[in-house]
């Protein structure tokens, strides 16, 4: 009788895995041929050796003074580094790469909220630098793609920092924590009414931003707040996320164009930058969440912005004009992409998209006059593209 209510269990047991290994299948590949694998895994190594040349860890960038650089920039770079090396497994990698978070950690500033309770949140590169979600949330979501390759005090302190900037965003600041006379906020998430889980930009142009902002909705909402969720199963995480996500799909146009949003009103000039942050929260939104119905109605929506992005690509596989500010930014929008072939749907036009834009980073020359290793914005979001074409979704893991 107990052999035959094991073999009933253990049979119940392969038929839940079996269901579980057809819901979620391995990501299909998206290259298949072998010289351009080896091609894209070359670039990827030389972006990862020029990181480290750079010396990303020290937070200054030993790069040409005109070449901006940021904590969004460094954050950027060091999630390549991350993926360069899980992919490579090669230490210096990783070195780096913590170097760098052991800084953007030493650089949060600590205030109040409204509520009295202790919260932290970024200036950029000095105390006194613009606090700005956007560029905030991109930090601290590769900042908790980190944390699985601590330990002790510096895993601990990695999460302290990430709750401390989610409760900021939640609960906001008592006053003004610069001392610019600018108020202090409630919290930055918009929790009814018609813009229910976007989010404000923090301070811009010297005012408080509580108004929707497509960017801090994005990276922010629900990038980093679904990247926390993991680490701390704090399921208030995942609402914040998932709310983030509704709100951005809800803010397509029927052709796919994702507008940007920001300070109640729409600027037209950032295009691909906008579809490519987006990408980046809703990419991590999907990886992380467990709704399925919310997974759904992403997979869903998503289809009219690859419209949009195949109908905008170029002939030669890119977005936008050559080294512009939008352009820098652009690469990102491809992991939208990836996403859909790799886990939702394998559409051949899909994948021809990929596949161009690709090989356009093969030609060498290509990789130059775009920007690649000269300027860091692009270089790091051309860093996270080929990881993920080589790797679908190697950025987004947490655990």
């Amino acid at each position: 009788m107990k052999r035959h209510l094991y073999g009933i269990r253990l049979l119940m047991a392969i038929l839940i895995l079996t269901l579980i290994s057809n819901c979620y299948p391995a990501p299909r590949p998206v290259v298949r041929e072998a010289d351009s694998r080896s091609g894209l895994m070359a670039l990827l190594k030389d972006i990862c050796e020029w990181t480290v040349r750079v010396d990303l860890g020290s937070g200054k960038l030993d790069i040409e003074d005109r070449r901006r650089t940021s904590i969004f920039i460094n954050s950027n770079l060091a999630r390549v580094l991350l993926a360069g090396y899980e992919i490579f497994n090669d230490g210096r990698y990783l070195d780096e790469a913590l170097a760098w978070f052991d800084q953007l950690v030493q650089l949060q500033q600590v205030t109040l909220s409204a509520a009295g309770d202790t919260v932290g949140y970024w200036g950029d590169f000095s105390p006194r630098g613009n606090i700005y979600l956007g560029d905030a949330g991109t930090s601290a979501t590769a900042l908790a793609g980190a944390v699985r390759f601590t330990e002790g005090h510096r895993k601990q302190n990695y999460i302290r920092c990430l709750e401390r900037y989610a409760r900021f965003v939640q609960y906001g600041c008592a006053d003004d924590p610069q001392g610019k006379g600018r108020g202090g906020s409630p919290g930055w998430i918009i929790s009814e009414g018609s813009d229910r889980g976007a989010m404000g930009a923090g301070y811009y142009r010297g005012q408080l931003s509580l108004a929707p902002y497509t960017i801090s909705t994005s990276v922010a909402g629900a990038g980093f707040f679904s990247a926390l969720y993991t680490l701390t199963r704090d399921p208030q995480f995942i609402r914040i996320a998932e709310d983030a996500g509704r709100w951005l799909l809800n803010q397509r146009e029927p052709d796919g164009y994702m507008p940007y949003v920001l300070h109640k009103k729409m600027l037209e000039d950032w295009p691909v930058n906008t579809m490519s942050y987006f990408s980046d929260g809703l990419v991590g939104l999907y990886r992380r969440s467990e709704n399925a119905q919310l997974k759904a109605d992403i997979a869903q929506s998503i289809t009219r912005n690859l419209q949009w992005l195949l109908n905008h690509q170029r002939e030669n596989g890119t977005w936008g004009d050559l080294r512009s500010p939008d352009q820098q930014r652009s690469q990102g929008a491809i992991n939208l992409m990836i996403l859909y072939y790799s886990e939702i749907s394998p559409e051949k036009l899909v994948l021809d998209g990929i596949e161009k834009n690709y090989q356009f980073f093969l030609n060498r020359k290509n990789v130059r006059r775009f920007g690649v290793m000269e300027l860091p914005i692009s270089t790091g979001f051309v860093g996270l593209a080929m990881a993920e074409i080589l790797e679908p979704g190697i950025t987004y893991r947490t655990r």
